[in-house]
């Protein structure tokens, strides 16, 4: 009866030889690529569209896709890796986006941006208070008067249908 004797080398050559041939998906496996489909995106630093602008990806270009995370992509373009909304991707826009996500955009979260950014989320109630403290001698009837206007709901539909929105 003859009896092989391997060495460690020919031990790991044989295994890893092994493996590539069990799994040989591991040699061709690559990061997704996606196209960007819409103009004006933003690679930003973090996955909120108030956070800091890493720079601006053109329409037609290809990005790496590394993660999902919600409606968010982690991205690598050109050697920058930072965060896209999925909306950069669309190529079919028969999909039916939440109106009221649409209406009256996401939770709304306080930010560290400037004052400008939180206006176009909207104030939340501790942003407001601290706001009318820090700036007593302003007038904040105009908002209280708009905080008060209210739409029904048959009149946002007249609206949407008017304007070709679909729910």
């Amino acid at each position: 009866m003859n009896c092989y004797m391997f060495s460690r080398n020919d031990l790991i050559t044989i295994m890893v030889v092994l493996l590539l041939l069990c799994f040989p998906a591991a040699l061709t496996a690559q990061a997704k690529s996606l196209e960007v489909t819409q103009t004006n995106q933003q690679l930003y630093k973090k996955p909120d569209f108030a956070g800091t602008s890493l720079g601006s990806v053109p329409k037609g270009e290809a990005v790496r896709l590394l993660k999902e995370e919600g409606d968010w992509y982690r991205i690598d373009y050109n050697g920058k890796t930072g965060w896209m909304h999925q909306k950069a991707f669309v190529k079919d826009w028969s999909f039916k986006p939440d109106l009221k996500k649409v209406l009256f955009g996401p939770e709304v979260k306080q930010s560290q941006s400037d004052e400008a950014a939180l206006a176009g989320k909207g104030f939340t109630p501790e942003v407001e208070k601290g706001f009318r403290h820090k700036n007593p001698g302003l007038s904040y009837a105009q908002v209280d008067r708009i905080e008060s206007f209210a739409v029904d709901k048959k009149s946002l539909e007249a609206f949407a249908k008017e304007g070709g929105l679909k729910p």
